[in-house]
């Protein structure tokens, strides 16, 4: 008994990566939230090292932005993300992007 049948690697790496996002129904969503989080965690980090500060909702909004961007790719390919995920992640964005107007200071934005 196996748990996850290989994918054919020889038609093309959309293949390989609808193979794998059928097998293991999580795979795209932990692509997602790896993007997210580096680009999250990474920019918070680098620009309070910098400058001594960071702006944690602009990076919030960035790594939103990002993740919807790799998300709208990931539905160039049937099977990989549905429809449900992509709405997740729209709401998720706009919710980051309100928050980001709220913290910030009139005149800033």
């Amino acid at each position: 008994m196996t748990l996850f049948t290989e994918p054919n690697l020889t038609s093309g790496i959309d293949d390989a990566i609808v193979s794998t996002a059928q097998s293991v129904v999580m795979f795209p969503i932990m692509i997602l939230v790896f993007v997210y989080g580096v680009i999250l965690l990474g920019g918070f980090a680098n620009q309070k090292r910098r400058t001594g500060s960071g702006d944690f909702w602009f990076w919030n909004v960035l790594g939103s932005v990002t993740t919807f961007v790799v998300t709208l790719i990931f539905t160039l390919t049937a099977g990989i993300i549905n429809g449900t995920v992509l709405g997740i992640i729209i709401g998720i964005t706009i919710l980051s992007a309100l928050a980001y107007y709220i913290s910030s200071v009139k005149g800033e934005v």
